[in-house]
């Protein structure tokens, strides 16, 4: 009887312990997420051609035509995009959604209604809604003196061999959360039919110094009006902070720099040594944001 309760024991201990090791694998996979924002998974760049944006044109109505929809009384356009949960295991990021999130609330402070701001979070920011928040965004803006903000925190890749445009070899992406590549060259011929000459670009992203495609630079086009800030060099990572911070890095001083100055310019002279120091005192390692700049006069929300 003695032994039959000891071995009724174990089973029960067995049982228990096999319920609770698949939640310990989930918690360590948790924890395990990447501090640098390189993108290791297969580089699959995404295929334009077969985007739509499964949007139906309105039915064509009878009698008068329809009146023309009324200006917006507040001409500022946001696309604000953070991924932290990439699709799958292995890719996920610390703190790039609350980099975004952050943004977003910015933004809102200094007068952009929260209906002319698109924010993809995760898995909504899909290769697919991101190139169709730019779309919206494109058909939002009618004038030069339209104020444009697109930002961008989440994995960053580079990509060899592809003809976008440029006169590159590797051009640098940003990393859809289906784990797409969208390459600095789609994203230039994305915005080069903008008509605004205020257009704000903030990469939080390994290599993101390369997206300085998108004033022109390695093409024949050169784009006026328009400042690219980079967390990093082109060839160079870029990294999430602590739970101090809880944003990357670079964000993390940035958006104490845009409260503190108000413009795009001065938060960056603000924040790029700050966010060099940080890295080298916390991951040994070298990171010097960038800005790119063919805006006339000091860029201010």
């Amino acid at each position: 009887m003695k032994n039959s309760k000891i071995a009724i024991c174990v089973f029960i201990a067995t049982i228990l312990i096999l319920s609770i090791v698949p939640s310990i694998i989930v918690a360590a996979d948790e924890v395990s997420n990447n501090v640098e924002k390189e993108f290791k998974g297969p580089k699959v760049v995404f295929d334009e051609k077969a985007y739509s944006d499964n949007a139906k044109a309105p039915p064509e109505g009878k009698g008068k035509p329809p009146k023309p929809p009324k200006p917006p009384k507040v001409d500022k356009w946001a696309v604000i995009v953070g991924i932290a949960d990439y699709k799958g295991v292995g890719n996920d990021l610390l703190y790039p959604d609350d980099d975004a999130q952050d943004m977003y609330d910015y933004l809102i402070s200094k007068g952009y209604p929260s209906k002319n701001i698109k924010l993809l979070l995760n898995g909504k920011a899909n290769a697919n809604n991101i190139i169709r928040a730019i779309d919206w965004m494109n058909k939002q803006e009618k004038k030069t003196t339209s104020e444009c903000v697109f930002f961008y925190s989440g994995h960053g890749s580079t990509y060899d061999g592809y003809n976008d445009g440029d006169d590159e070899y590797t051009d640098e992406a940003i990393v859809s959360a289906d784990l797409y590549l969208i390459l600095d060259g789609q994203l230039r011929e994305r915005f080069s039919s903008f008509t605004s000459q205020k257009i704000a670009f903030i990469f939080d992203t390994c290599f993101s110094g390369g997206m300085n495609d998108l004033i022109g630079v390695h093409t024949p086009t050169t784009y006026d009006g328009r400042v690219v800030v980079t967390a990093s060099d082109e060839y160079q990572y870029s990294w999430d902070g602590d739970e101090s911070m809880q944003n990357g890095v670079f964000t993390y001083h940035y958006m104490d720099g845009l409260s503190t100055y108000n413009t795009v310019k001065e938060a960056y002279t603000y924040a790029a040594p700050l966010a060099h120091d940080d890295v080298l005192e916390m991951y040994g390692a070298i990171m010097d944001p960038q800005i790119f700049d063919t805006y006339t006069g000091n860029w201010e929300f």
